[in-house]
């Protein structure tokens, strides 16, 4: 049922958003790729040490993520970020302390991604209610 509405949430932002919600989503799903190919080469991944494919794909997309957040003519981007900060930050806690850190590491890297896919369905609903109300507008900020 979660992969559903991940993936239902995920459409949704592609068919009704614009550039920010739709690169967002294509991150998000690229990312979700690139996991898979990551196992397909390295094995299944366990909590218990560093996987360096992780540390890669998840220090990628906060780098995309943050350009999204500090280009894009909406708020919600910079949820989704500091979403992805929390993830990013999991695994530096688990370099330093595997011993330590087990069930926070599966906390901080995989809860944060149901607040993305919440800021991004809140967020591609609002565009898609503000552009009802007031019709077309910047989709990134004017610098």
């Amino acid at each position: 049922m979660y992969r559903f509405l991940f993936f239902a949430i995920l459409l949704f932002a592609l068919r009704k958003g614009e550039e920010p919600e739709r690169l967002v989503a294509a991150l998000m799903i690229a990312a979700g790729v690139l996991d898979v190919i990551n196992h397909l080469m390295f094995g299944d991944p366990t909590f218990f040490a560093v996987n360096p494919g992780h540390i890669v794909i998840d220090s990628w997309s906060l780098l995309a993520m943050l350009w999204i957040a500090l280009r894009a003519n909406r708020a919600w981007p910079m949820w989704v970020c500091a979403a992805q900060i929390i993830v990013v930050l999991s695994h530096v806690a688990k370099l330093t302390e595997l011993s330590m850190v087990r069930y926070g590491y599966f906390a901080m890297a995989q809860l944060p991604l149901p607040i993305q896919a919440t800021a991004l369905l809140l967020g591609t609903i609002a565009h898609s209610r503000r552009s009802e109300r007031i019709g077309r507008y910047h989709a990134w900020r004017l610098t």
